[in-house]
């Protein structure tokens, strides 16, 4: 769940793709599984995300998924969108190894994660993660691996962080979208956020979030006009 009590901040974290190949193997508990995305899945990814609040209502969840990935993407949502259903085949946690093209040309993406609220403490979110991301290697994608989060999620930030996620010291990343003006900046507030970060974590941890933080190469900073089809 989001907590809307901090002020909030947007962070990009990044993984080098060299930690891909020493992600261990996920566990789930007994009777739980994975399985990649079939018809239908659509409406259980949109309770899972309007459950943890990223769309205010299930409908304009479904509505998202299904304009922004459905309709032109839907092999590879069949290929990259990873759910942990429970023992009777009811998806309760999702993550989505995407690919998008952006201004540091295409890069992985991980993206839209969620577990149902009432499954929380069972290790689902991080089993789900650690499987999407281990998607990228059966994908022979091994390359780095990007997501975009916020200061309201600063749990997720420390289970990113443990996985091998570090905070990305760059300003913006442009990234296209499906309505005028066509594309928008994904915004970046390292320092920001480790500041607030300190209001719920440890001293220990600020720290090791700061010294492992990642420059920029130079494609990273090519900041060119992300493609469009």
């Amino acid at each position: 769940m989001l907590d809307k009590s901090l002020p909030y901040y947007d962070i990009i974290m990044k993984m080098p793709g060299r930690n891909l190949l020493s992600l261990p193997e996920p566990v789930l508990p007994e009777g739980y599984s994975f399985r990649l995305y079939k018809p239908g899945d659509e409406y259980a990814w949109a309770r899972l995300e309007s459950q943890v609040l990223e769309f205010p209502t299930h409908g304009k969840a479904l509505e998202y998924y299904q304009n922004r990935f459905l309709k032109k993407y839907s092999d590879e949502v069949a290929r990259r969108a990873v759910f942990v259903v429970d023992p009777y085949d009811n998806p309760v946690a999702t993550a989505t190894a995407w690919s998008m093209d952006s201004s540091m040309g295409p890069r992985n993406w991980l993206s839209w994660i969620s577990t149902d609220p009432t499954q929380q403490g069972k290790g689902l979110g991080r089993a789900v993660i650690t499987c999407a991301l281990r998607r990228y290697i059966e994908l022979n994608t091994v390359e780095n691996v990007y997501l975009h989060t916020q200061t309201w999620s600063h749990k997720a930030i420390y289970l990113y962080h443990k996985l091998g996620f570090q905070f990305f010291r760059i300003d913006h990343v442009t990234i296209p979208t499906e309505e005028s003006p066509y594309f928008r900046q994904m915004k970046n507030a390292p320092e920001e956020t480790l500041q607030t970060l300190e209001q719920v974590y440890s001293p220990e941890l600020i720290r090791s979030l700061r010294d492992h933080a990642e420059d920029p190469d130079e494609t990273e900073l090519a900041d060119g006009t992300p493609w469009m089809e």
